[in-house]
């Protein structure tokens, strides 16, 4: 497992807390518009502090420019 830089932590910790908010709603007895949204933000944003962070772009669609 790569190491996460201080970014990454953050958007990490803040999901696991709106995940962690989400199933306390849940148990709670919230209603289904209040805990699902924060379970859901949570989730998406737990596996986005492991998406590559890298500053390489690939767009295979891009129109390559030919010299003439």
């Amino acid at each position: 497992m790569k190491k996460l830089n201080i970014q990454q932590k953050v958007i990490l910790g803040a999901g696991l807390l709106a995940v962690l908010i989400g199933i306390f709603g849940k148990i709670s007895g919230w209603e289904y518009d209040y805990y699902f949204v924060p379970f859901y933000t949570g989730i998406s944003l737990s596996w986005i502090a492991f998406l590559d962070t890298s500053s390489k772009c690939c767009n295979p669609f891009k129109k390559v420019k030919r010299k003439a």
